[in-house]
């Protein structure tokens, strides 16, 4: 019912008004009880890319994580120490398989510290070192990368086959090696902070050191705040998301956030939990000088997010986001811009002040299987943003009785305005990379995954991608991408990843050319 009567709301256009989210940001305090600020440790977030985020999905699609996870990645540390608690009591009476069993034990031990704070402790874990990985890649390419657009057509940003989720780094033609570590903990009941530096080298012999990820993370009450660089991914899709996304560098930013779920009150109490994340960073200083020649930008733009996630019931989650790029150097918005902003008015065409995309997302559980998608617009003047992006997927956790096997399906979609704008000619972009999905605009995608589960965590699997970019251009990209992936853990803490993968590329960088790429990487990466 719940899936039912979000999809008409979006697909009218209601909840997509710009006034939505601003208004329940505003009314939050007045659907919560008093009595919900009790005393919860701060901890430090689990970075995007971890494995246990693969693990929570597979616990919530076996049935063993109560409620589903909303869309607002990432997660606490905290987070996953409930949801092992969770999965453990649910255990007790539906048996687990085995190599389910075994990931939730890995996280168990990973969390330990958050779950005796859970059950009692009064101290926190101190900083300390959580991964550290070196991961050696072969990129054998014909380019080794592509552009988004043809030139002087916006957005004004590249894409590489196989470079989801990879945080800002670019794959060199040939051999690569990248080393992390990932070193996070408290400070105290109220602090928490985390580092991860990453070491790359490549056959151009380019060397660099550089921070990845670095922030400090405290609280108030019921609100923790978060003043760094982190990724964000903020939606429901396996492939990416459609606003906001894991494969841009990590943006430098100030986020406030409920620490946790809190119930509704009132009228609205059929809205069952509730959160809200809002957050501000500012877009490259160089922004002026990336533009095609007779486009226009501005240096140091706003990014500026509002977005509540609400799960009525524990088989259906969905998230409300408004992500707005605005401001830059020598375009500030005055009083009155600002006053239109809160009321989702804006104008037409060259007086348009600032780039929204606003809408919503949702997952849904059912016996068996999981249904999720993404219906966002980008603005085009007035109340309503009306150029629409969709992503649907379903996922199917068991495709045998132990789970042992499942697969994904998923068809996403973009129309030729999407992450275009008259204004920020750059485009929804951040450091030449596309602050959403990769696919960029008037793209469709498809994707087909399976994997296969066996005990002591290890894992194997294969996925099939299709990508038509840029579909109103003459000789548009056609991407063809299949890859097998694995996991083998060799002893404990010690784990080897790796992949294999193919791409086709028709019509690469617009021309008649057809690229053929292969990628291979092998990981070693250490659990402490």
């Amino acid at each position: 019912m719940y899936f039912i009567v979000f999809v008409i709301i979006v697909s009218g256009g209601i909840l997509m008004k710009k006034t939505l989210l601003a208004g329940m940001m505003a009314a939050a305090a007045s659907v919560m009880m008093p009595g919900m600020a009790w005393a919860e440790a701060v901890t430090a977030d689990v970075p995007m890319g971890s494995v246990y985020y693969d693990y929570v999905d597979k616990l919530s699609g076996m049935g063993y994580i109560d409620a589903l996870p909303d869309g607002a990645r990432p997660y606490s540390r905290m987070q996953m120490a409930k949801w092992v608690l969770q999965a453990e009591k649910n255990a007790k009476s539906k048996p687990m398989p085995a190599y389910l069993a075994d990931e939730l034990a890995s996280m168990r031990q990973a969390f330990g510290a958050e779950i005796a704070v859970l059950k009692g402790r009064s101290d926190q874990e101190d900083v300390a070192l959580r991964e550290a990985s070196v991961q050696l890649a072969s990129y054998g390419s014909d380019q080794a990368s592509y552009k988004e657009s043809k030139k002087d057509v916006q957005p004004n940003a590249h894409w590489q086959p196989f470079g989801q989720g990879t945080k800002g780094y670019d794959y060199a033609d040939g051999f690569n090696a990248v080393a992390k570590a990932e070193v996070s903990g408290n400070i105290g009941h109220k602090t928490a902070v985390s580092l991860t530096p990453r070491l790359s080298w490549n056959d151009d012999d380019d060397l660099e050191l550089k921070l990845e990820e670095g922030y400090v993370k405290t609280k108030t009450g019921i609100v923790e705040y978060l003043a760094g660089c982190q990724a964000l991914r903020y939606g429901q899709g396996k492939t990416g998301t459609l606003v906001l996304d894991d494969t841009m560098k990590p943006m430098t930013m100030v986020q406030a956030h409920l620490e946790d779920d809190m119930p509704v009150r009132g009228f609205f109490r059929f809205l069952g939990k509730q959160n809200y994340h809002v957050f501000y960073g500012q877009l490259e200083g160089d922004r002026e000088d990336r533009v095609a020649k007779g486009h226009t930008d501005y240096d140091h733009a706003g990014l500026l997010g509002l977005r509540a996630d609400f799960t009525p019931s524990d088989a259906f989650t969905f998230g409300l986001m408004r992500v707005s790029m605005l401001g830059g150097d020598g375009n500030a918005l005055s009083k009155s811009d600002w006053r239109h902003w809160v009321t989702g008015h804006n104008s037409e065409a060259e007086g348009d002040r600032w780039n929204d995309i606003a809408g919503g997302d949702f997952r849904m559980r059912l016996p068996g299987v999981q249904f999720y998608g993404e219906v966002y617009g980008e603005d085009a003047g007035g109340l309503q943003p009306t150029e629409r992006g969709y992503r649907f997927g379903t996922y199917l956790p068991q495709l045998t009785r132990d789970g042992s096997w499942d697969m994904t399906l998923e068809y996403a979609s973009t129309n030729p305005f999407w992450y275009k704008h008259q204004k920020y000619q750059n485009g929804w972009t951040y450091s030449d990379a596309i602050i959403g999905d990769a696919m960029g605009n008037n793209a469709r995608k498809y994707y087909l995954g399976v994997n296969h589960y066996l005990p002591g965590e290890n894992q194997i699997g294969a996925y099939f991608m299709r990508t038509q970019m840029d579909r109103g251009t003459a000789n548009h990209p056609d991407v063809y991408e299949a890859a097998l992936t694995g996991r083998l853990k060799l002893q404990d803490h010690f784990f080897l990843d790796g992949s294999l993968g193919l791409a086709k590329i028709d019509h690469a960088d617009y021309t008649d050319r057809t690229d053929r790429n292969v990628f291979a990487t092998a990981t070693a990466r250490w659990q402490y």
